[in-house]
């Protein structure tokens, strides 16, 4: 039995949406997380297990889509750091 999973955390199985932000939400919001602790970046590294999911392998695509529209990575966290 595969549990579902959430797009942080892609696998087989059933996709889990959240309630308060959607899939690309979060990985954008993981991305400035890890950009400010000096980790890596989840959308430029993603899991082996990515493609074991279409949509998240879609909320990956948008997400890095969202940042090269801004003109790249340092250029999309400017806008979120003080």
């Amino acid at each position: 039995m595969t549990t579902a999973h959430v797009v942080t955390r892609p696998q087989g199985g059933r996709h889990q949406d959240l309630r308060l932000m959607t899939d690309v939400e979060l990985l954008l919001a993981d991305t400035i997380a890890s950009v400010r602790m000096g980790q890596s970046v989840l959308v430029y590294e993603p899991p082996s297990t990515l493609a074991a999911c279409a949509r998240c392998e879609k909320a990956y695509l948008s997400a890095r889509k969202v940042i090269e529209d801004a003109g790249g990575l340092a250029r999309w966290m400017a806008r979120f750091t003080p």
